[in-house]
């Protein structure tokens, strides 16, 4: 009993965590989208900046929190009260200081980064972004001390807040600044804005719950602690891999903010050109791709990783095995249908959330004139398949850190990142690919990381049947069913309104595709036994689902 009640407790962490990110996801986008109808090609100019602040979220929430909150939880299991506060004041005091100095460091050298990476004007949103490296390192500390105890809801609170000023100070600060007539190079400035108050309010809110919140209360045992060098040790030892591994894949989009302009501008395009292209890029199809593994898949496959530990503890090989291949799976079944469909229907989505006018047309160096929207949409459609790849490198990634080999996930990002760096530098140089070498060099990142991750599982797990038929091979199957009837739907769609892409049309198009590509890619899974009973209970309401195909005899 004691077990199970811990089980859920550590599902009940998870759940809380994983409602935060999706309801921060959510005003990401509600953020987004009339941000970019206000700024229009100019949004590139706040994507420039907003890619830091991406990479260092992604940080203060899963990278540098997670190594914290092992060493907070290690000292709370030996009852060490007093070690307890050592870890967080010396983590407060170094990370303080390191993020003093690179906001400093980000504000001095705004104007040669901007101009290196050819976003000249993104000189002032790079200034006001600047502040947020030094709360983002206090907040890290913060957070990796409640997770550590067991408390997500300040983390959860504290992202809230962030959200919350991000959307309505930034979307404000940004609709003053247009109505007072500044150039929407400035209104960019003005929205990230709202980013740097956020990251603020939220740290000022977890200093003032640490202060004056709910203490925990557990039996101390002894009440001495290791040194400042030991725990600056053992926080490096930790930090480091852990640190790595979560940011490394975003970081991509801040590779994408230094090399596109620069690549396209040495391909031929005139800087105002690669500029549009680079903001239709990241801000259309970056955002809708990146949306998936983000909310749905990684929650979800997370939450198994309490029974990996567990069993891994009990010395329970083969459930261990057992747990790491539902969570790939599971994480398979959940991103091939988005995947597949998204590859369909990228022109739809867009044009239904920004306008099919964004930004307007482009000439390429081949002579010919396309709208922003269309290489969008198909830049979204390569990244779509990426989905696929991407939620199952983070589900490895979370595996192998599981199973205590945090240093694997790290270089298997690393090579990743260094192969996107050189694919991206490559292509996107040849005039004839151009801006398309971008998504292009991040499937090549995903699949390389994807590889090397289940060949350091298999090695690690010996009995555990690693393979593309096991994993894949149905869930693709079905998804590209679901896709095909995408694509009838569509096809059927624009013949019917004359090829209208208007928010309207796009919005008929989409829900109409899944209204009818979800009960064929569920109902063609079931009958190629794509899915297990226990996998179905992975899912949200999954205990429900399964008692309800058990009762209609479709699932034994």
């Amino acid at each position: 009993m004691q077990d199970v009640k811990k089980g859920g407790s550590f599902l009940t962490e998870a759940l809380i965590i994983s409602l935060s990110n999706f309801a921060v996801k959510i005003i990401g986008v509600v953020y987004k989208i009339p941000l970019a109808v206000m700024l229009g090609t100019s949004m590139g100019v706040f994507t420039a900046a907003y890619s830091i602040y991406a990479m260092l979220f992604m940080i203060s929430t899963s990278g540098l929190p997670v190594a914290i909150s092992r060493m907070v939880a290690a000292s709370a299991e030996r009852g060490r009260k007093k070690e307890i506060e050592v870890i967080y004041r010396d983590a407060i005091i170094v990370f303080g200081v390191i993020g003093l100095i690179c906001s400093a460091v980000m504000f001095i050298f705004a104007e040669p980064l901007s101009v290196w990476s050819k976003h000249p004007n993104a000189v002032g949103a790079m200034k006001v972004i600047a502040p947020t490296l030094f709360f983002v390192c206090v907040t890290s500390a913060c957070r990796g001390y409640f997770q550590g105890l067991r408390n997500m809801y300040p983390t959860a609170i504290s992202q809230f807040i962030e959200a919350f000023f991000k959307l309505v100070l930034g979307l404000g600060a940004a609709y003053w600044a247009k109505t007072a007539g500044y150039s929407t190079v400035e209104q960019a400035a003005f929205a990230v804005l709202g980013l740097t108050v956020g990251v603020f309010f939220g740290t000022v809110f977890l200093i003032i719950y640490k202060r004056f919140g709910k203490k925990k209360r557990f039996e101390t045992l002894c009440d001495d602690c290791d040194t400042t060098s030991d725990i600056l040790k053992r926080f490096a030892q930790i930090a480091l891999p852990v640190t790595i591994t979560s940011s490394a894949l975003y970081m991509t989009q801040f590779l994408d903010t230094l090399m596109i302009n620069n690549c396209l501008v040495n391909a031929g395009y005139v800087l105002a050109d690669a500029e549009n292209m680079y903001s239709a890029y990241t801000t259309l199809a970056l955002s809708i791709s990146d949306l998936i593994p983000s909310t749905l898949v990684y929650p979800i496959a997370i939450s198994i990783l309490p029974a990996v530990a567990a069993a891994l503890a009990s010395k329970r090989s083969e459930d261990v095995s057992s747990y790491c291949m539902q969570s790939m799976r599971i994480s398979a079944i959940i991103a091939s249908p988005f995947a597949l469909c998204l590859v369909v229907l990228s022109k739809p989505c867009i044009s239904f959330i920004y306008g099919y006018d964004w930004g307007g047309e482009i000439t390429l160096l081949s002579g010919n004139t396309y709208s922003l929207v269309d290489m969008a949409s198909f830049a979204l459609s390569v990244l779509a398949i990426g989905i696929i790849l991407l939620s199952m490198v983070s589900t490895t990634n979370a595996l192998l850190q599981a199973l205590g080999k945090v240093t694997y996930p790290m270089i298997s990002v690393i090579i990743g990142v260094a192969a996107l760096a050189a694919t991206e530098l490559t292509l996107c140089s040849i005039p004839s690919i151009g801006l398309f070498g971008a998504p292009i060099a991040s499937l090549v990142c995903y699949l390389i990381a994807l590889i090397l991750n289940m060949y350091r599982l298999q090695k690690l797990l010996p009995d555990l049947n690693i393979g593309f038929c096991n994993i894949f091979l149905k869930p693709l199957v079905s998804a590209i069913a679901a896709g095909a009837v995408c694509a009838v739907v569509l096809a059927l769609g624009t013949a019917v309104t004359g090829g209208d892409y208007g928010r309207i049309a796009c919005f008929g198009y989409v829900v109409v595709s899944a209204v009818l590509a979800v009960p064929v890619y569920a109902g063609l899974l079931i009958v190629l036994k794509g899915i297990t009973a226990d996998e179905i209970c992975l899912l949200p309401k999954g205990n429900a689902i399964k008692r309800l195909l058990m009762a209609k005899k479709i699932l034994k």
